[in-house]
């Protein structure tokens, strides 16, 4: 489907448009609040600011697309395919992204606070200065991702896998961190203050003194 025919059926009230193929699409700026895309092809399209409120993208095909400065609040992306997206300060709060793949995805400044990521895969991610302000996530696969300078106070990271990952400078105050996977992450000046870190496993962490954790000592 071309934008031309997708904007003029959004414009006399349809909003139903699961399963379509929309890849490459250029919809910069487009208003396309409370829009069905669950499903859809989305690969490589340029979404760049484009408002996608309340949308329902369950499912849908959204790999390398451009959402940057996309507002996405409120829509939901469970089991969305985002993988090489780029989301560069896009707004994604309250947003539920679980089981979502992010991997590569660029993802700086972006804004996903209160957001429900519970499974979402962001391996190798881009995340420096984004805002996670209680995001929600649980079990998320994060190894490798790069979160320096974040905001993560309050979130849930339970059974987080951080491997590897980038947290220097983040803010941790108040984080749940149980029994969540933390070999070898750079921590290095990290505000830990009333974080939750029971059964983490930190072996080889870099600590924010800069000291490299190891198995004897105690936290």
């Amino acid at each position: 489907m071309k934008a031309d025919e997708l904007l003029r059926r959004y414009a006399v009230g349809e909003r139903d448009f699961k399963k379509v193929n929309l890849k490459e699409v250029n919809l910069r700026e487009a208003d396309l609040r409370e829009i069905n895309l669950s499903q859809a092809i989305l690969t490589l399209a340029d979404l760049t600011k484009a408002d996608f409120s309340e949308a329902v993208l369950c499912q849908a095909n959204l790999a390398e697309a451009n959402l940057s400065q996309a507002v996405l609040t409120g829509a939901n992306l469970m089991e969305a395919n985002l993988e090489k997206a780029l989301l560069y300060k896009a707004s994604l709060q309250l947003v539920n992204l679980s089981q979502v793949i992010l991997d590569e995805a660029d993802l700086r400044e972006v804004n996903l606070s209160k957001a429900l990521l519970y499974k979402t895969s962001l391996r190798k991610a881009q995340l420096q200065r984004a805002n996670l302000h209680q995001t929600i996530l649980q079990r998320a696969f994060l190894r490798g991702a790069n979160l320096s300078q974040a905001t993560l106070s309050e979130a849930n990271l339970q059974e987080a896998n951080l491997t590897s990952t980038d947290l220097s400078g983040v803010d941790l105050r108040g984080a749940n961190l149980e029994a969540a996977f933390l070999v070898e992450a750079n921590l290095f000046q990290a505000n830990l203050e009333e974080a939750n870190l029971n059964r983490a496993i930190l072996t080889g962490a870099i600590m924010p003194d800069g000291t490299i954790y190891r198995s004897e000592s105690k936290d």
